[in-house]
């Protein structure tokens, strides 16, 4: 289905597109928790807070430990054969980060950067980053250097940047933090960012974590500024990464901090986020192992370039380049692409070629993977794209996420039966799918949706029955899904990616 082969010289003209998209999923993936916590609190789901691949990447993906290198690259089709009258190509784009053993691990100079103003002082706020913290502390070294900056209507140096030791010392500082008054983000950014800098050192992995609800009503306010004035440090190799606290944050401003600071951006909303956060994926949350990840996409003669999950323009039908966030170790990224293969002869056919590029930066040199895609031409039949348990999950889960959006638009143009309708399909859809992957997560989410019913249904009265799905078979790639055959799909629209 796919063959490695040594990079040819190529001489393509390959357009750039930037898109949003954090084994262990990837380091921004705030869109899906706080998407989870809108609808739990019974509101509607804004859709500028819906970030399709940062929504997807939310989520556990089985791509195998590169071997040898920082990065592996992993391809997988929807179908491994196409009618020969063409038809709906899906290409899953998998990337999965080496983990780092612990004791080997860049030892840290750290400044954590803490909200302790009067908005930090509710039940989802406060608790949550003390809490936060404590799972935090049993991740770091002894020899990890750590400073604590808080800030309210100014900014305050709480310890001096010493190493963690025990630990013991932060847990005391920690525990004493009490909220109250206005909200300087601004001036605690900036301190925690100066005294990084102040202890830079180019063997250590030089960070600020942020926790905060990001409303910031002092100083300096503008979102825009405080984004500007931190890339000054950023450029400097001081990466940024920042921990949403409560539902009333602001998205925009922390989505931006961490991604132009290559950090994480997680929201932390339950004790079970926490332990997502600050366990399973805080290996890729202070470890860095790639830079400058881009991945480009060059459909062959007959082939064209649909869409890219996540992004929201105009494809080059020839080809482009995807410029993704850094990879922290253990860290996983997926990208779903969406082809239109015309009729051909039956045989084996190169629907594609990927190219995978990126800086390592343990051995600070460019590495690059190059894999051409294939596919096996066969008679006209019933065919369907989504066949692959694997790919079809993750599209399930793509088209959940392009939902939310539609259903925000829909409430807001009065279209409330079709918004109800909408959430009643996908909750189906997902518990169908579920149901040969054995996804405990897409359960969840299946619930999570018929929550938003409720909500819904506040607008409007709903109806509808559930469409009776009818079995397929499964395609030659091996399952890291489920172990049965997804059902047919011939119902269900075609994902437009937005």
């Amino acid at each position: 289905m796919f063959k490695r082969i040594s990079q040819p010289n190529l001489f393509l003209a390959i357009i750039l597109v930037a898109t949003l998209i954090s084994g262990c999923g990837a380091a921004t993936d705030a869109s899906k928790s706080i998407s989870r916590g809108a609808i739990n609190q019974g509101v509607i789901v804004q859709a500028e807070s819906v970030r399709v691949n940062e929504y997807l990447n939310y989520y556990e993906q089985r791509f195998p430990e590169p071997v040898n290198q920082p990065l592996g690259l992993d391809l997988r089709l929807g179908n491994t054969h196409l009618p020969t009258s063409g038809g709906e190509i899906w290409l899953q784009i998998g990337l999965q980060a080496q983990h780092v053993e612990t004791e080997s691990r860049t030892p840290l100079n750290l400044a954590l950067v803490l909200d302790v103003s009067g908005s930090m002082s509710s039940s989802d706020k406060m608790p949550y980053l003390k809490q936060s913290l404590m799972v935090f502390l049993g991740s770091l070294h002894p020899d990890d250097i750590v400073t604590i900056v808080a800030y309210s209507d100014d900014a305050r140096l709480i310890r001096p940047a010493q190493d963690v030791g025990s630990g013991n010392w932060i847990r005391q500082t920690v525990e004493k933090l009490h909220p109250g008054g206005s909200t300087n983000l601004h001036a605690g950014l900036m301190l925690g960012l100066e005294q990084v800098d102040e202890n830079f050192d180019i063997r250590f992995s030089n960070r600020v974590i942020l926790l905060t609800d990001g409303i910031a009503n002092e100083g300096v306010t503008s979102a825009d500024r405080i984004a500007a004035d931190a890339l000054a440090y950023n450029n400097q190799g001081i990466h940024l990464s920042t921990i949403g606290l409560g539902y009333d944050l602001n998205d925009h401003l922390l989505s931006t901090l961490a991604r132009q600071g290559k950090g994480a951006y997680h929201f932390v909303d339950s004790a079970q986020e926490m332990e997502k956060v600050f366990m399973q994926e805080v290996e890729g949350l202070v470890e860095k192992v790639a830079a400058d990840v881009r991945v480009s996409i060059r459909p062959t003669r007959g082939v064209q370039l649909v869409s890219i999950t996540g992004f929201d323009g105009h494809i080059p039908a020839d080809g482009t380049q995807v410029l993704l966030q850094d990879m922290g170790a253990g860290d996983s990224q997926v990208i779903m692409v969406r082809l239109d293969g015309q009729s051909g002869l039956m045989g084996s056919m190169t629907i594609a070629e990927v190219t995978l590029q990126y800086m390592d930066i343990f051995a600070q040199k460019p590495r690059e993977i190059y894999e051409a895609v294939t596919m096996r031409v066969v008679e006209d039949g019933l065919y369907n794209p989504l066949e692959d348990i694997e790919v079809c999950r993750n599209a399930t889960i793509v088209k959940s996420a392009e939902a939310l959006k539609t259903i925000s638009n829909l409430v807001d143009n009065g279209r409330f039966l079709d918004a109800w309708q909408l959430a009643y399909d996908i909750e189906t859809e997902l518990r169908r799918v579920s149901s040969v992957t054995g996804d405990a997560q897409m359960v969840q989410d299946a619930d999570l949706f018929q929550r938003y019913l409720i909500t819904l249904v506040t607008y409007l009265g709903y109806g509808s029955s559930e469409a009776q799905p009818t079995p397929l078979p499964l395609g030659e790639q091996p399952q890291r899904w489920g172990a049965t055959p997804i059902p047919s799909m011939e119902d269900l629209p075609t994902i437009e990616v937005q």
